[in-house]
């Protein structure tokens, strides 16, 4: 009897949270249909070209070349290659 009395009672209550998150969901809804941000007029027309990215040098990798220039080379003179091994 006391477990037919739970039963029914937690079938009622999830009802009730059915429909209250039923009306959460609609509230929802119609605020996001009447109050929206969005702008209906002047929709602009999706074009097919790719933008471009707003990366003014396209070259990161700086060549080898000048790499090599910008070096200085003088340090290289008096290494000991025998602290090396």
């Amino acid at each position: 009897m006391l477990l037919r009395k739970i039963i029914g009672i937690s079938i009622i209550v999830l009802n009730v949270a059915g429909v209250g998150f039923i009306l959460y969901m609609s509230g929802i809804m119609l605020k996001n249909y009447f109050f929206s941000k969005k702008q209906t007029i002047g929709i602009k027309n999706r074009s097919t070209k790719k933008n471009r990215p707003d990366i003014a040098n396209d070259d990161i990798i700086a060549d080898d070349e000048d790499l090599l220039k910008d070096m200085d080379l003088s340090d290289l003179d008096t290494l000991n290659l025998d602290d090396f091994e």
